[in-house]
């Protein structure tokens, strides 16, 4: 039972501290608001690196101070054998921490401005750059670059709360890594898209640090454009290994569900490029039973098989062309002719539908409810780090926490 318990915490990180005096009494032992580590460049040779501000600059390793400045600083930041330069020589330190100590400090890594704190480790000869940057920063720059039409101000809401919601998943499910996420996974472009749409970041502030939780632990989330009727769960689709709210049916976009039809014709070369093979014969398809989403593909080539997920395949093709992934496939010779419909990846949110609700007066909470069963709202604004490790000691022997903080000085390479 110790041994489940181990893993429990080790690996699913499980937001315990459900309790409201526990997450009082975690939030007053850091003060810390949520944040979300995002490696901003790897492996580089050195990066032009200014503080727009006071800082202060401490070795993450021991927690020291090192350097501070009150007025800003700019200077080309690089490893050399015996450390990290940036400006001044920080001799036998191979991990810089830069702090703001002013809100209005901002940090400029190669011309790109970024808000929070800004990370540098020196890896066998090479930077690894990371912006730690709050939550609620995080996602008002990462919707922006997400939503590019006008929508209620009652699913935009609901989106600030799904990407909230995510950001405390992702920066929970890896919170022994020096990083959360990459900037390339995201287009994460820091302050660049940032106060550009104000309907988003009026939602972000009126929603702030409320998420969804399911089973009592954020959970990865998303939307798609319009799921043609279902959704299906993120789990199912995306392949992940933890407990996400069921798929649901939609009825507006049931009504609506001819509209979104699609058709796509392509030389069967060009689908052989995509698994790399010289031909193919034919292509079989895996599907979530309960919304007919297809979440991988089988390629045959006549003699091999390749397999790919849908969105390592939509990725290649295109979403312009493989629109979403309820779609069927017929092989003719040379031509592979497919039939779909919706726009996107066919879960959690159908911003179609939603938009129907909000038209209807439904408010944010409540078209969440829908597309989101059996969960609950919660404000959190305490960094999930507090949460794990208030709770870590009770189930970790010192022996395994000596081994994760072992773990926690390697990067992620």
């Amino acid at each position: 039972m110790k041994s489940k318990l181990i893993l429990l915490v080790l690996f699913c990180f499980p937001l315990f501290a459900s309790k409201a005096e526990e997450i009082k009494a975690a939030q007053a032992e850091t003060g810390k608001p949520a944040t979300i580590k995002v490696l901003l460049t790897k492996d580089s040779e050195g990066i032009l690196l200014e503080a727009r501000g006071s800082f202060v600059v401490y070795n993450p390793e021991n927690g020291k101070k090192v350097s501070s400045g009150h007025r800003g600083k700019r200077f080309y930041c690089h490893p050399h054998l015996e450390g990290i330069k940036w400006g001044e020589d920080f001799l036998g330190i191979f991990q810089l921490q830069i702090q703001p100590t002013s809100p209005d400090t901002t940090f400029l890594v190669d011309g790109m401005q970024y808000r929070g704190a800004i990370e540098i480790y020196h890896v066998e000869g090479k930077l690894n750059i990371i912006n730690e940057i709050d939550v609620e920063s995080f996602i008002k720059s990462t919707l922006s670059a997400k939503i590019q039409t006008s929508l209620p101000n009652s699913v935009l809401d609901a989106l600030a709360i799904i990407a909230r919601t995510d950001a405390y998943y992702t920066a929970l499910l890896n919170h022994e890594a020096f990083w959360h996420i990459t900037a390339q996974e995201i287009d994460y472009q820091g302050m660049g898209l940032s106060l550009q749409n104000l309907a988003i970041d009026r939602a972000v502030d009126n929603t702030r640090h409320l998420v969804m939780t399911f089973e009592e632990q954020p959970f990865p989330s998303s939307w798609t454009e319009h799921c043609g009727g279902k959704t299906a769960s993120y789990a199912a689709i995306f392949r992940k290994n933890t407990s996400t709210p069921e798929g649901i049916n939609s009825t507006f976009a049931t009504h609506s569900r001819s509209d979104s039809h699609w058709s796509l014709t392509l030389d069967t070369q060009e689908l052989a490029k995509v698994v790399k093979t010289n031909r193919v014969t034919g292509m079989d398809l895996f599907v979530d039973h309960f919304s007919g989403k297809v979440y991988a593909a089988r390629i045959h080539d006549g003699a091999h098989t390749e397999d790919i997920s849908f969105q390592d395949l939509q990725k290649a093709l295109g979403k312009e062309k493989l629109k979403s992934n309820e779609f069927t496939v017929n092989i003719k010779g040379n031509v592979a002719a497919f039939e779909g419909y919706g726009v996107g990846p066919g879960v959690g949110l159908c911003l179609f539908s939603a938009k129907q609700m909000a038209e209807r007066g439904d408010t944010a909470p409540q078209i969440l409810q829908m597309f989101f069963p059996h969960t609950q709202l919660e404000k959190m604004r305490i960094y999930p780090e507090a949460i794990v490790s208030a709770h870590k000691s009770s189930f970790v022997s010192p022996k395994q926490q000596e081994v994760a903080k072992k773990k926690h000085r390697l990067l992620n390479r």
